[in-house]
């Protein structure tokens, strides 16, 4: 047998790539991953006492029990009269491997591909992607909070993509990515919309394809605004401009294409700035994600500035939304029409 320092000889040997590989393998047989559904209910639980308990269905907190079913408790919605369990309306609700959730999320952490997911936790391609999206979507507004004081908002532009459908009309389907065929903003462009306030929590939104507008700014950053919320940092764009007014927010633009970076020592888009270039940097390592699922990666890139490598807080999150009530069969991309 091989003595400890002729190993980690070999191990310096390899590549970083493989090393990354080993450390990976390593901390997933050695650690505890399996998760049963037990578990699960009992964070679950934990959340529903923390918070109000309503309905999956309907929202009404007007709800009793109604027996047990399959060794989980049943309760039925006085309001809409339909019944669930603990789980309903998580997206873990319609997955029958549920032991294998604390793996996935494991995986979902580290960043590992589709493939990898797959072999990794012996399930199939199809189901490692049904799996994903299942819960980035359900990572959907969880765990963001309202933005105060100073806000720093913008838009930044991905490359509009069909990525995976047989049938793309009007183009020819690009390889990795590609260019577009018209220079500046166009409909050819996805517009995602970042906004950051100064303790750099951000809300990520995609508002649409081709120049923003006041009424996608609205929809993407208006629910977000806080009591104290009191101004509003942007470039030079009009739409802002007519939304700080709408929202009585007091407007500085940061004029970028002047040399301007920072006015009275205080206001600045460094922060958003500084986020975009992550952002762009990490969205680069999928090689071209489809315009239909890219809500779904913004909800992971910023559940992964949160929680970092904590599956504590990644189960937490993935257990406290109820808007995932949806079979894993019926998922299906955005459509970007605008």
């Amino acid at each position: 047998m091989e003595s400890i320092t002729q190993i980690l000889e070999v191990i310096r040997n390899l590549t970083k790539a493989d090393q990354d590989k080993l450390l990976h393998k390593l901390n997933t047989e050695l650690t505890d991953t399996d998760c049963s559904s037990a578990q699960l209910i009992e964070i679950r639980r934990d959340q529903q006492q923390r918070n109000k308990f309503t309905c999956p269905h309907c929202k009404s907190e007007d709800v009793v029990g109604h027996g047990n079913y399959k060794g989980m408790k049943r309760y039925r919605c006085k309001g809409c009269t339909k019944t669930f369990n603990d789980l309903t309306g998580t997206a873990i609700s319609w997955i029958h491997k549920k032991e294998k959730m604390k793996a996935y999320i494991k995986c979902l952490a580290n960043n590992l591909t589709l493939r990898e997911i797959a072999e990794e936790l012996n399930i199939s391609y199809r189901t490692s992607f049904l799996w994903r999206h299942k819960i980035l979507g359900a990572f959907k507004d969880v765990g963001c909070t309202k933005l105060e004081g100073i806000i720093e908002s913008d838009e930044t532009f991905f490359l509009y993509s069909e990525k995976g459908s047989r049938n793309i009309e009007g183009r020819q389907a690009r390889k990795r990515g590609g260019k577009a065929t018209k220079a500046g903003i166009s409909k050819e462009q996805v517009a995602v919309m970042v906004s950051i306030d100064r303790n750099k929590q951000p809300i990520l939104e995609v508002a649409g394809r081709g120049r923003i507008t006041s009424k996608q700014i609205e929809q993407c950053l208006g629910k977000w605004l806080g009591e104290k919320a009191s101004v509003l940092c942007t470039d030079s764009h009009i739409s802002f401009e007519t939304f700080a007014k709408s929202k009585q927010l007091e407007h500085i633009q940061i004029k970028a294409y002047k040399g301007q970076r920072v006015k009275n020592r205080i206001y600045h888009i460094q922060n958003l700035n500084n986020t975009h270039s992550l952002l762009k940097s990490w969205i680069r390592q999928f090689n071209g994600v489809a315009t239909g699922y890219l809500q779904n990666y913004l909800n992971w890139f910023r559940i992964q500035r949160t929680a970092g490598s904590d599956l504590v807080k990644y189960l937490n999150y993935l257990l406290t939304s109820n808007s995932a009530f949806v079979p894993v069969k019926l998922i299906k991309p955005q459509k970007f029409i605008s």
